[in-house]
């Protein structure tokens, strides 16, 4: 494997496992009592179909037809979920946000894993990249200045969430997050 892809994997899985810890501290009382299922299969099969994300998750196949890798305790991907699993938050997440700005911090949080990956070869996000020899073709200074963005975005969500405060520079670095088409 190329030795640039190899290192941003080791630093995008760093990323993501600690955005998905955040995310399900946020998240997990109302997703746990929730009776709608966001999860499907087809939101899934992005884990599965981009070579990128097979590479972290080592799944070939869904658990489920109807569900995906929905198990009764959440998501069955340790690591490598599609960037939607975390940027997607429901109503009832965004409506339980304390107040404007901790509903920024969350969606900028949920849009940490997409902007690490997006504009790997051009304007392509590197988990829509689908052949997998086109993985050796990303532009890799790009990706790794958007995943320094995303770990100084990090610290100052973890210290938001910790001291309930914002730094003087912190909309500065968050306002670099760029977000999904479908999140605009």
């Amino acid at each position: 494997m190329n030795p640039e892809l190899n290192q941003f994997i080791e630093r995008y899985t760093e990323l993501e496992r600690e955005v998905q810890q955040l995310v399900t501290g946020l998240c997990n009382s109302l997703c746990s009592q929730c009776t709608q299922i966001c999860c499907r299969a087809d939101i899934c099969e992005e884990a599965i179909q981009s070579p990128f994300l097979r590479l972290i998750n080592k799944r070939t196949d869904l658990d489920s037809d109807a569900y995906g890798f929905l198990t009764p305790t959440g998501c069955g991907i340790d690591i490598g979920r599609p960037t939607v699993c975390y940027e997607y938050f429901c109503y009832d997440h965004l409506y339980h946000q304390l107040d404007e700005t901790h509903e920024k911090v969350m969606k900028v949080l949920g849009a940490l894993p997409a902007h690490a990956t997006h504009n790997a070869l051009g304007d392509a996000p590197l988990s829509e990249i689908l052949q997998e020899e086109k993985l050796e073709q990303v532009d890799f200074q790009t990706l790794e200045k958007n995943l320094d963005e995303c770990f100084q975005a990090l610290e100052i969500i973890k210290t938001f969430y910790d001291e309930e405060t914002l730094s003087d520079n912190a909309d500065r670095v968050l306002d670099r997050i760029t977000f999904s088409e479908e999140d605009i």
